[in-house]
């Protein structure tokens, strides 16, 4: 994600018309899951907005930069498909667990949630998210289009970014580029192109900055007031929903 944000900023894409963004899983999807603190507003307060699609803007506004700037409206829907969820059972406490077969309980939030964006920049975007969405584990992407190219990137393949650059209008066609030493934090762990980072490799990048920040007092990665424009992002969805209108953010 650091190179497509590089690809981005340079022009590689052109002028920026379109930023997609999509966090689809199935944790949530059988009906049997346990009435975990997940469902309950009074705890979790949003569902998949504050658990999934919060990620979604994120990733949006950092691979866009200053190519698309912030998000200036946007225009939302949710909806809960599974109304009615089991009490979990003794030692079932997790989201991921199956209920019993006793009596059930109300889903207090969303299963599904979209919206349609618009960017300060003029470009337009989507970002679709569901914890109800069968087929899907993780699937955690991104699309940007420009004037003159495209990339894609899909977490749960990594260390690969689709390219579509370089080329013609029309009948143009995408390359996989793998991850090699000099994209983003790859040489700290890896000694050659090809070699996917993983999951807690990515947790150990984000320990490191935050360490590297204390001691510097110089801010690396995100900030918490990338975290407030997130949260303000995802209120505005709510709005959005519950006025049936597009919000100003």
């Amino acid at each position: 994600m650091q190179v497509a944000r590089r690809l981005v900023a340079e022009g590689a894409l052109g002028t920026v018309e379109s930023v997609d963004v999509r966090m689809l899983a199935d944790y949530s999807a059988h009906p049997d899951q346990s009435l975990s603190w997940r469902f309950d507003p009074a705890y979790a307060g949003t569902g998949v907005l504050g658990d999934l699609a919060s990620h979604g803007f994120d990733l949006a506004l950092h691979v866009g930069g200053e190519a698309v700037g912030g998000i200036a409206e946007l225009v939302a829907d949710q909806a809960t498909y599974i109304s009615e969820r089991p009490f979990p059972g003794e030692g079932s406490l997790s989201h991921f667990a199956r209920g019993g077969d006793g009596p059930r309980g109300p889903v207090g939030n969303e299963d599904a949630a979209s919206a349609l964006l618009r960017f300060a920049s003029g470009a337009r975007g989507t970002l679709t998210s569901s914890r109800v969405a069968v087929g899907e584990q993780c699937s955690y992407a991104v699309d940007v289009r420009g004037t003159r190219g495209a990339l894609s990137w899909d977490f749960r393949r990594m260390g690969e970014l689709r390219v579509c650059l370089g080329q013609d209008y029309q009948d143009a066609s995408w390359e996989t580029r793998l991850v090699r030493p000099g994209d983003g934090d790859l040489s700290a762990f890896q000694p050659g192109s090809g070699i996917a980072m993983s999951y807690d490799d990515l947790k150990v990048v984000e320990c490191h900055a935050l360490a590297r920040s204390i001691a510097t007092g110089v801010q690396r990665g995100a900030t918490i007031e990338d975290a407030v424009v997130v949260a303000e992002l995802v209120d505005a969805m709510v709005t959005s929903y519950e006025e049936k209108r597009w919000v100003s953010t």
